[in-house]
């Protein structure tokens, strides 16, 4: 791609426009009426009305792209044979905050070539926070450049996360590391949407980050938002973040990153 601002330019128009679709359902939707994926998986007329919102406005200026959406029925097929040029969404996530009216949602689109995540943005229609970050250009937010923080001992940090409850095998590994970082850091908070989790800590309120299992859709805007805040991110038990579903690690430094793992691990 030759001209990245123009790519940018269309990944926060459609973040921009799935979490306007979200404040404008808000509070229209009956929590018991909508459709289930899974165990406490959710899925409503808002995820796909804002998915299909969102392709439009990419097939509008990027006809021959690939698109990859949580929504859609093959997107795991489609991830495992990502190439060229590439488009990784998340209409809402956080579906199940946003069914009973709990403000931490939001949407996620990421742009890759050949595997490599090179665009990000996330917009929470609640707050009106826009974070967005290109390879090699920093990351910012609400038109502010923003940086992880500085916190490097564990006692003090604030540590976002996310229960596994797409796969209840986790469960009892996650809460023995769950017990084990109450009683190192500072704090840990769960808010329900990983895109989130990741943007907060780019711009410093959380100094590190981890769960068990997450999707593309879910990491790929906020992995680079974090990177060019100055983060880390990676597989806990490897030093890479590949585009396919598995474990998620950042952190402010890669100090930090290698305390938490000693403390998940």
């Amino acid at each position: 791609m030759s001209d990245i601002s123009q790519v940018l330019n269309v990944a926060r128009s459609v973040a921009d426009t799935a979490a306007d679709i979200h404040c404008e359902h808000s509070g229209s939707i009956d929590p018991e009426e909508v459709s289930t994926k899974g165990r406490a998986d959710f899925v409503s007329i808002t995820d796909f009305e804002s998915q299909k919102a969102s392709i439009e406005i990419i097939k509008k200026s990027y006809p021959d792209h690939t698109i990859i959406s949580e929504e859609m029925p093959d997107n795991h097929v489609q991830l495992k044979n990502i190439s060229g040029a590439a488009w990784i969404i998340d209409p809402l996530d956080g579906t199940t905050n946003y069914l009973h009216g709990h403000p931490m949602h939001c949407s996620s689109v990421a742009f890759s070539m050949d595997g490599e995540v090179i665009v990000g943005a996330v917009s929470c229609g609640p707050t009106g926070e826009k974070w967005w970050a290109s390879k090699g250009e920093g990351a910012w937010k609400n038109d502010a450049s923003i940086n992880v923080s500085r916190v490097q001992k564990l006692e003090r940090s604030l540590v976002g996360t996310g229960f596994p409850f797409k796969k209840e095998t986790l469960i009892d590994t996650y809460i023995h590391q769950f017990e084990r970082m109450l009683r190192v850091s500072g704090g840990v908070r769960r808010g329900g949407s990983a895109a989130l989790d990741l943007c907060y800590l780019a711009e410093g309120r959380f100094d590190g980050f981890w769960e068990l299992y997450l999707d593309p859709w879910d990491f790929a805007a906020g992995q680079l938002i974090v990177r060019e805040a100055g983060g880390y991110v990676s597989r806990i038990d490897g030093d890479n973040l590949p585009l396919d579903a598995g474990t998620v690690l950042g952190a402010n430094s890669q100090t930090m990153a290698q305390r938490l793992k000693n403390v998940i691990r």
